[in-house]
């Protein structure tokens, strides 16, 4: 992504960003809370949770994803509409690795096309997130500053717009992606 867009601190968040951010992180924790208990002596889960918030209303469409450990299971959702309810996906890593990915979706009508990144590491309790114009993702250097990153991730494009929120909580992920 282009080397003038900025990393914003986390506390950022407007009021109202910050209010979904927390409500999407309590219905995951409620879900998996519902879910039967993996075995945790093989395996780790991430269960994450994307919701799309661009101001103008457009479809994000699957656009590439690396897997570091582990693998989407099935996949990644292909798209994220606009909604109020957040997409699913979980992702599963064998232990002592366990799940480290990460995935990126592209708007491609809005002018210029953007992307969102969003890449974890379930077990470290890392996240980090990136917004920008629609470009081939360096998976080397999103690991790099995955690795040097903590459990919340904000960033701000501040010349095409775009914003993202991640969080890790250990056993969950979250994303937010807007405008």
């Amino acid at each position: 992504m282009a080397a003038t867009q900025e990393v914003v601190p986390a506390a950022v968040l407007s009021d109202d960003n910050n209010a979904t951010f927390e409500e999407m992180m309590a219905v995951a924790r409620e879900k998996a809370a519902l879910e039967p208990k993996a075995d945790d002596q093989e395996e780790a889960v991430t269960r994450g949770l994307i919701v799309n918030r661009q101001k103008n209303n457009l479809t994000m469409h699957l656009y590439d994803q690396h897997n570091w450990y582990g693998n989407p299971v099935p996949s990644f959702p292909s798209s994220i509409i606009i909604q109020m309810h957040p997409v699913e996906f979980k992702h599963k890593g064998p232990l002592p690795q366990g799940s480290k990915g990460g995935v990126v979706y592209a708007d491609q009508k809005s002018f210029p096309p953007r992307k969102w990144l969003l890449a974890f590491d379930l077990l470290k309790k890392k996240v980090y997130v990136e917004a920008g114009p629609i470009g081939p993702t360096d998976w080397n250097v999103v690991e790099v500053k995955l690795d040097a990153s903590e459990d919340r991730s904000t960033y701000e494009d501040s010349i095409f717009g775009g914003k993202a929120s991640g969080s890790n909580d250990g056993k969950n992920v979250f994303a937010m992606f807007y405008n």
